[in-house]
């Protein structure tokens, strides 16, 4: 009878272990996850800012002369500080853990990108940026 007890306690300790060792492991997937979609996420984002100065560059380089426009980077990318640059006739970003990084490729701008409110005019041919 007592053999029997221990078999059983046994039995359920064995059951309870693999129990709680697959719940370890799935909620482990669910963590990864959501840790890939935010690395994603960051991945976009940062693409797409990096396409709207492209963008905003293009559209001044194809205006007239006298063209003047305010644009707005935002200041953070989800609460993590990054860097944007013009280098090159490229626009180049990164975060400051240097594990994202894009660049694209731009008509000759003569200027800065910074974090806040830009401003772009095109005179004599030529775009500025912030200057």
């Amino acid at each position: 009878m007592i053999n029997k007890k221990a078999q059983s306690s046994i039995e359920l300790i064995i059951l309870v272990g693999f129990l709680l060792f697959i719940f370890i492991v799935f909620v482990g997937q669910i963590q990864k996850n959501i840790g890939d979609k935010a690395i994603e996420k960051k991945n976009i984002l940062i693409r797409d800012i990096v396409l709207n100065v492209q963008k905003e560059i293009i559209l001044a380089t194809e205006s007239s002369n006298g063209y003047y426009r305010e644009f707005k980077i935002p200041e953070k990318l989800i609460n993590e500080d990054y860097e944007i640059a013009i280098f090159n006739n490229f626009v180049y970003a990164n975060t400051t853990n240097l594990k994202y990084a894009i660049a694209v490729d731009i008509p000759n701008a003569i200027g800065t990108v910074n974090k806040g409110i830009n401003v772009i005019r095109k005179e004599s041919g030529v775009v500025y940026v912030n200057q």
